[in-house]
């Protein structure tokens, strides 16, 4: 059952809340009513409740302190706050304080119940969430990774290994390699970068233990299994009692593709490697099953590569040229911030590199290349190139280097369409800040301001006082002033002149203003300019 508190000073409210509502038959249950908020605290303590309907205004402690203090005792409680059409800047305050959700007052009992009902639910997924981290995390901490994973790496990643004194470790762990035919598979997670930028660092760890049981367990019924990480990938050791061809390996290579994407939410894709007789055949089998998810990087995401396609393919394989004509028409429709010729020439460009028929690294290298070009387009052109590539240019090459041709793509087309647009940003502000100073020169001698300019050309205020900012790095009225000095200094040297109506004429209506904004910009008072003149 969830907790409901209800927190309100009129006690007809608490009781049609209450009674209006069958809060049994949903799951909820109403663990006290409160009459203000150091009431709702007292019995927040002895029994706290998942949900909190608080009014805003009430004595003692109204419902934005009840917020406040709910908000930095029980975080994990969700407030929903009820008020009137004119408390609107209290319920603001209230959202501000932690309030999630807002009810105008008087409410339909079928809002009340939508809400609520809404809250639950994701309580419901929050704590679900929380009890699998938290056993992914308790399994993690009752095994021996380290020692594991050391040990069945080195049988598979390095030629010559201590076998015998590997093969003891591994006992320790309960692992043991009987059978004579020895194989391995490669399983890696589909655009690796853009899930570990989803999910943080600790999840993706847990993430691959998951993993590394799925794959164990998956196998478990046709051979032995063990699997460890090696450079964000995951690798499978198989330990068979026969010879088995790739063909009886790939309906257990789907279901951990299915189990992967059913319960961890991510694709992944798997490279198969023969098997022979012989634990010293581990590294062969291991580079044969990556050899084979590289010649297969074409094919995309959730891909099963065998090492028979791969060594089929592999004659086909043709170091392509860098496409330089391609390169200068994407960075020329870059320039011109033409987002339909901008796509078409990242397609051709990318076409150029014959994907089907090219290496990983060839595609993957020529993307970096292009990459780079983009960047220096951006230095040339004075592009915030944070905004477009982020702090850390290096993570780039590790997102290209994991990610499938879909996504590289994906990732080169919103990287050149975001400096387009900058580009453009660029162009059709410096058009618009000409507009403004033309305005202010044409218009100076009237009663003008930012909020009128800024009428005049169709901004806002604030676009206007950003735009001089960049642009001249000052300030609207600063610039207005010194449009208005620089034509008062010319009248004043017409001694036939009165400098009231010189004022006038400048665009100030008050004469002792005009002196003091003179002073302020030249140094000496109008009379004195005239003299000096």
């Amino acid at each position: 059952m969830y907790k409901l508190l209800i927190v309100d000073d009129e006690e007809r409210a608490r009781t049609g809340i209450r009674k209006l509502i069958d809060w049994a038959a949903h799951g909820i249950e109403i663990v006290g009513e409160a009459r203000d908020g150091a009431e709702a605290l007292e019995l927040m303590a002895a029994n706290p409740a998942d949900i909190v309907l608080t009014d805003i205004r009430m004595p003692v402690m109204d419902g934005i302190e009840l917020i406040e203090r709910i908000a930095e005792t029980y975080p994990a409680a969700r407030c929903v706050i009820m008020s009137g059409h004119d408390e609107f800047a209290y319920a603001q305050r209230a959202m501000a304080a932690g309030a999630g959700h807002y009810l105008l007052k008087p409410s339909r009992r079928q809002e009340i119940l939508d809400l609520v009902l809404k809250l639950k639910e994701e309580i419901g997924e929050e704590k679900a969430e929380e009890k699998r981290l938290e056993e992914l995390k308790n399994g993690f901490r009752e095994s021996f990774p380290f020692l594991k994973e050391s040990a069945l790496s080195r049988l598979a990643l390095t030629e010559r290994p201590p076998y015998e004194r590997l093969l003891s470790n591994l006992k320790l762990n309960g692992i043991a390699f009987p059978h004579p035919f020895f194989g391995a598979l490669v399983v890696q997670i589909d655009n690796f970068h853009a899930v570990q930028q989803k999910y943080g660092n600790v999840d993706i760890e847990l993430f691959k233990y998951a993993l590394k049981n799925i794959s164990e367990e998956t196998f478990a019924p046709l051979c032995r299994c063990a699997a460890f990480e090696s450079n964000d990938d995951l690798v499978l050791i198989l330990n068979a009692e026969e010879w088995l061809d790739a063909k009886e390996i790939a309906p257990y290579a789907r279901e951990i593709q299915t189990n992967a994407e059913r319960y961890l939410k991510f694709t992944v894709s798997v490279g198969i490697g023969s098997l022979d007789k012989g634990i010293e055949h581990l590294r062969a089998s291991r580079l044969e099953a990556a050899k084979a998810l590289n010649a297969r990087f074409f094919a995309g995401s959730g891909k099963i590569a065998d090492y028979l396609e791969a060594a089929e393919e592999e004659e086909d394989f043709s170091q392509t040229s860098y496409p330089l004509a391609d390169e200068k028409a994407v960075l020329a429709a870059v320039a011109a911030g033409e987002e339909d010729a901008i796509q078409g020439g990242l397609k051709a460009f990318l076409a150029a590199l014959k994907p089907e028929s090219s290496s990983k690294d060839s595609v993957v290298n020529s993307v970096i290349a292009l990459y780079f070009a983009l960047y220096r387009l951006c230095v040339e052109r004075n592009v915030n190139v944070q905004e477009v590539f982020g702090s850390q240019l290096a993570e780039i090459t590790r997102m290209l280097a994991r990610s499938s041709l879909d996504h590289i793509f994906s990732s080169l087309t919103d990287a050149a369409l975001r400096i387009g647009e900058h580009l453009n940003a660029k162009k059709n502000g410096n058009k618009l800040f000409d507009a403004v100073l033309a305005y202010v020169r044409d218009n100076f001698r009237k009663d003008i301001n930012r909020e009128s300019v800024a009428r005049e050309v169709f901004v806002t205020p604030g676009y206007i006082s950003y735009l001089f900012k960049q642009q001249m790095q000052t300030s609207f009225i600063d610039y207005l002033h010194r449009i208005r000095i620089e034509h008062a200094s010319r009248l004043l040297e017409d001694p036939s002149l009165r400098i009231s109506d010189i004022a006038h004429d400048t665009g100030y209506q008050d004469e002792k203003y005009f002196f003091q904004v003179f002073k302020k910009y030249m140094g000496m008072t109008p009379n004195q300019y005239r003299n000096n003149l």
